[in-house]
């Protein structure tokens, strides 16, 4: 098979993604599945109809999604669900999970494409934090192993 591959020029070749790659430029579509489960949520707990907010939940809104576009992490920003770092303040985090949990089940009833997409973002998340972990993992140890390499040279140098 790489006999084949070598005769195959280099543009015409199948290009191996990186799992990083996947979650690029994802904002857009978070942004649409946090405002559907704010609606979903404050549809069936806070009594507004027709996916329209409460005041409370739009106020929270306008506070999480300026926070989104400012994210640490640019265009590689993973689902706000699994991020390490919650930025949307002490009180905002816990009331983003708590809509965000309440709406699972309305989500998937009402909007079950929607869900299905988020829940692969979410798995690619998983997937990627995973990729680097490994990655990281594996750049730590052959420094380890280069720095013993060193000092048993310098060392086999000194006798």
């Amino acid at each position: 098979m790489s006999f084949l591959s070598n005769l195959i020029p280099e543009r015409f070749r199948k290009k191996e993604k990186d799992p990083v790659e996947d979650l690029k430029q994802n904002l857009p579509k978070e942004k649409a599945n946090i405002k559907q489960s704010f609606a979903t949520y404050c549809n069936s707990n806070h009594g507004t109809k027709d996916g329209k907010l409460c005041p409370k939940c739009n106020a929270l809104l306008s506070i999480i999604f300026p926070k989104m576009n400012r994210c640490r992490y640019g265009v590689t920003k993973p689902v706000c669900d699994k991020c390490d770092m919650m930025c949307f303040g002490e009180g905002h985090n816990e009331a983003f999970m708590e809509i965000m949990e309440g709406s699972r089940k309305g989500m998937l009833v009402r909007h079950p494409v929607m869900t299905v997409r988020h829940k692969i973002m979410k798995m690619g998340v998983d997937y990627a934090k995973q990729k680097q972990n490994e990655a990281a993992a594996e750049k730590l140890a052959s420094k380890r192993k280069a720095k013993k390499e060193k000092k048993a040279r310098r060392e086999n140098a000194d006798k």
